[in-house]
């Protein structure tokens, strides 16, 4: 199997492992927000020790990458996101979710020197109106914060940032270690979060095993296939396959929380498969051009 068929497997896969965070967020919300996103990375932090003590921990700048990456994708992004929503609204996030690849190939672009696909165009702007069509269509009020539009387009940025850089940090550290070292880094950023929120002895049974999924499942196991599609092939490649997230996080909510789908959100979903399927397509090869082909070519060649 080629690499770039297992990247688009380890694609698909990470996204839609990370598609169960919404449904399974809604049904955790009863235990707030804040206290579930600390209690979520304090247990990833739990399963990631033994994975660390079983194997060899990076050293040196490998290990200082593999922790600033992590708080950055965990913390950064995920405080300045829920905070975007809360002060700007849901709709207005859902368009900055649909913007956080087209974040991603432009750095891809400037710090990797990846290639755009022809379709690249194409399949973004397909994919913006896919997403804003799943999310209802929705019409932003006049009571947006320019505050919350900053803290969105804050969040683009650092994922952006965090996806690209995530390339040459597991080729350099490998993807189990820097998940683990990742999700270890924010579970101690969050420890003292959750200890001044919540009272541990006031989180239920069916909360604690909702995060503990969303710590095994989106936080490790997301991150891991992520970490592996990026190795083995271009970011460009694997950043289409984000568009799953929506597209199978709002079939989960159809089935577990019997949330309807109208035919506009279903058509929205159809036009970011779409964009996947075009933008996933590889780029072309550059032509050599006609002088550097016969450059070469010395008195034996004519």
């Amino acid at each position: 199997m080629r690499d770039r068929t297992r990247s688009g497997l380890a694609g698909v896969g990470a996204n839609l492992v990370w598609s169960t965070t919404y449904p399974v967020t809604q049904l955790a919300m009863g235990l707030g927000a804040v206290p579930l996103t600390a209690l979520r990375f304090v247990v990833a932090a739990a399963l990631a020790l033994p994975v660390l003590a079983a194997g060899r921990l990076p050293r040196g700048r490998a290990l200082l990458a593999a922790i600033g990456l992590g708080l950055l994708g965990y913390g950064v992004a995920f405080l300045l996101q829920a905070e975007g929503i809360r002060e700007a609204g849901a709709s207005l996030a859902a368009l900055s979710i649909a913007l956080e690849p087209l974040a991603t190939m432009l750095f891809a672009r400037i710090w990797l020197g990846e290639r755009l696909s022809r379709l690249a165009g194409p399949a973004f702007a397909l994919a913006l109106l896919g997403t804003w069509l799943l999310a209802g269509a929705p019409r932003p009020g006049h009571d947006a914060h320019l505050a919350g539009i900053l803290l969105l387009v804050g969040t683009v940025l650092c994922y952006g940032v965090y996806n690209v850089l995530s390339k040459p940090v597991a080729e350099a550290v490998g993807e189990v270690p820097l998940a683990a070292v990742g999700a270890l880094a924010t579970g101690i950023a969050f420890a003292p979060w959750l200890l001044l929120e919540v009272r541990l002895q006031s989180i239920s049974p069916a909360d604690f095993g909702w995060a503990a999924w969303l710590a095994l499942g989106p936080t490790l196991l997301s991150s891991l296939l992520w970490f592996y599609a990026v190795r083995r092939a271009e970011v460009g490649f694997a950043v289409f396959f984000m568009y799953i997230q929506p597209v199978a996080g709002a079939l989960l909510s159809w089935v577990w929380l019997h949330e309807s789908l109208s035919p506009v959100e279903i058509l929205g979903g159809l036009m970011l498969l779409l964009a996947v399927y075009l933008g996933a397509r590889p780029a072309p090869k550059p032509v050599p051009a006609l002088g550097h082909a016969s450059a070469g070519r010395g008195p034996r060649d004519s």
